[in-house]
């Protein structure tokens, strides 16, 4: 397993939720503050006082299903679904103690654990209802059989610990004399318990409502019954003391720990479409985790960034079912696409979003509206290239040949033979290969030759890019030769113009763009889980720079030569040429963003601060 502490590049700036994937377990301490959180990609992050984003970050590599903070935020505890048991120190990463176990089947996994407040003990709670208590200094441990529910709790003496049977009820273990002491039976059947911050009552809930209890003779105080809907998922505490959420899959609803009593005024809709149990009661108030990947409530915690693209000022951020619209430093709007975005595009005049999903058609939509305006239909379904420039919009079609449609003009128009093409920024010429592999530019307008064909050094076309805001052409052919062509010869003279190698590339090559001022060029290479993007100097006819290690998604704006790369914690991230950290634009809960770069806050939105605390 890999424990770190995270490295503070620009992305981890204003970030306090690290999570891209729904997150599965968390835990607040009310004294120090901490906060743990774990995602289903099995990363753990710890965000201690004093700290703007997570500062520790383990990576078990397994999905970690509970989590315990000792009383001050000392020690972190958690369990994963392989059956493992680990503690650590929540200072320095340090373990303390861990318990490791191979992959065994369901019953081992771990549904709760518990550290103990001055942290001399650790409880486990398996799947099977083993319940094991381990001292930590010495390894020791104790099973005990029987216990059901998803959770337990340590007294504020650590002698103590609270569970429930597999019938529901209350379990108080005496872990001096290892006896159950003495507590009413719930009128409601729980399955999840916990102790009131000062360990003098007892808070259980479970599908049928919620019940309080006293320790001291295990009296039964009050009860509060649900009424329809699919019971309590999570109950979770005031930094105070005084009150206590219970979540159900809709709502919050909120009472107060001395008598049990509802407060309507602070009940409310928590907006997750799916919660996955976890959640905390923080200084921002209550959090719950949805399996959408966003954490509902006053957290900085927005959609994770699944796909990127843009153009001059604009910036474009894909998430499931939206695109996120940014011009200069902040944050335009969200446009609802319904899909999920392979590949977004914006035309060089910001007119226009085209969205290429992994499931649907093609579509393109008014920036400035947000409205929906061309639907490429069934056919465009997971079209091999788009592209959109001026007023048009060009499709590669899966099932072969080439669509484009003049949106200012309502005209379509269709060739069966292109293998591959390239569509200007401007809209103004349109670029095809043919089956043999020959380069025509036509004219979008007509489908019409506008300049003679390009004579090619006898190797067929492969990629084609137009360079921003000049009539050059760039190809790479079959060998990986780069090429350029500058057409406006062929314009003036109306001849065919012969183009100049640049450079023959080593690796596979799957996007080509030309950069604003024609100097430059940039290629893409995959690479599995990540990719490289090289600039090449197209006057000096060498590789200018190469950065490895990005994002599969990763773009190149064609008008300033900035990588564009999605970010963990719901954010973009501009690199330089040479693969600086430039800019990060982050989406954050409930409809905020903030913009910043190396020297700090660019601009941010009027609830930023009331996020970030």
């Amino acid at each position: 397993m890999r424990v770190s502490r995270i490295r503070m590049s620009l992305v981890d700036q204003f970030c306090p939720h690290v999570h891209d994937a729904p997150v599965t377990a968390a835990a607040f301490d009310p004294w120090s503050r901490a906060l743990a959180t774990a995602d289903q990609q099995g990363i753990v992050a710890v965000l201690r006082p004093g700290e703007t984003a997570p500062g520790l970050l383990f990576q078990p590599g397994v999905s970690c299903m509970a989590l315990s903070l000792s009383r001050k935020g000392k020690l972190l505890a958690w369990g994963d679904e392989n059956g493992s048991v680990s503690v650590f120190r929540v200072d320095d990463g340090s373990p303390m103690f861990e318990e490791l176990r191979e992959p065994g089947g369901r019953g081992r996994a771990q549904r709760a654990v518990a550290v103990s407040p001055v942290g001399d003990r650790m409880a486990a709670l398996a799947m099977d209802g083993t319940l094991r208590v381990w001292m930590l200094d010495s390894g020791k441990k104790k099973a005990f059989n029987g216990f059901g529910g998803n959770s337990i709790h340590f007294d504020a003496t650590g002698r103590r610990l609270l569970g429930l049977n597999s019938a529901g009820q209350i379990q108080l273990l005496d872990l001096s004399s290892d006896s159950l002491l003495p507590m009413d039976r719930l009128q409601m059947p729980a399955d999840r318990v916990c102790f009131t911050l000062d360990c003098t009552s007892v808070i259980a809930t479970g599908i049928g409502g919620i019940s309080l209890l006293r320790v001291e003779g295990g009296t039964l105080l009050g009860t509060h019954a649900t009424r329809g809907g699919s019971g309590i998922l999570n109950t979770v505490l005031s930094p105070d003391g005084k009150q206590v959420a219970a979540i159900s899959e809709r709502s919050v609803h909120v009472f107060s720990v001395a008598d049990l009593q509802p407060l309507a005024e602070q009940s409310r809709r928590h907006g997750a479409a799916k919660p996955t149990g976890a959640a905390w009661w923080g200084p921002s108030g209550v959090q719950i985790a949805s399996a959408d990947g966003l954490v509902y409530g006053k957290s900085a915690g927005g959609s994770p960034v699944l796909s990127v693209g843009g153009f001059g000022t604009v910036r474009l951020t894909g998430h499931a079912g939206r695109v996120g619209v940014w011009t200069d430093n902040r944050f335009l709007r969200h446009i609802e696409i319904g899909s999920q975005p392979r590949e977004l595009h914006v035309d060089r005049d910001a007119s226009y979003v085209l969205s290429r999903p992994e499931e649907g058609p093609v579509q393109i939509f008014d920036l400035k509206t947000a409205q929906k305006i061309y639907d490429g239909g069934p056919d465009s379904w997971h079209a091999a290239d788009v592209a959109v420039g001026g007023a048009v919009v060009a499709l590669m079609l899966m099932s072969g040949g080439l669509r484009w449609v003049d949106l200012a003009r309502n005209k379509a128009f269709q060739l069966d033979w292109p293998v591959g093409m390239a569509l200007s920024h401007g809209g103004t010429w349109l670029g095809v290969i043919t089956p043999r592999g020959a380069v025509r530019i036509l004219n979008p307008r007509d489908g019409q030759q506008v300049v003679p064909e390009p004579q090619l050094a006898g190797v067929p076309a492969r990629l084609l890019s137009f360079v921003s805001r000049r009539p050059d052409l760039l190809l790479l052919d079959h060998d990986r030769v780069l090429s350029h062509f500058d057409l406006s010869v062929s314009v003036r003279d109306d001849k065919p113009v012969r183009g100049r190698d640049v450079i023959q590339i080593n690796g596979e090559v799957d996007r080509l763009w030309g950069i604003t001022g024609g100097q430059y060029a940039a290629v893409r290479f995959p690479e599995g889980a990540t990719c490289s993007v090289m600039f090449i100097d197209l006057v000096h006819q060498r590789v200018a720079t190469k950065v490895s290690g990005l994002h599969p998604g990763s773009w190149v704006d064609a008008e300033y030569g900035l990588i564009l790369e999605p970010a963990r914690g719901a954010a973009i991230l501009e690199r330089e040429m040479d693969g600086t950290e430039r800019r990060v634009l982050r989406s954050l809960s409930d409809g905020e963003w903030v913009c910043f770069g190396q020297r700090g806050l660019l601009d941010a939105s009027e609830g930023f601060s009331q996020i970030m605390g």
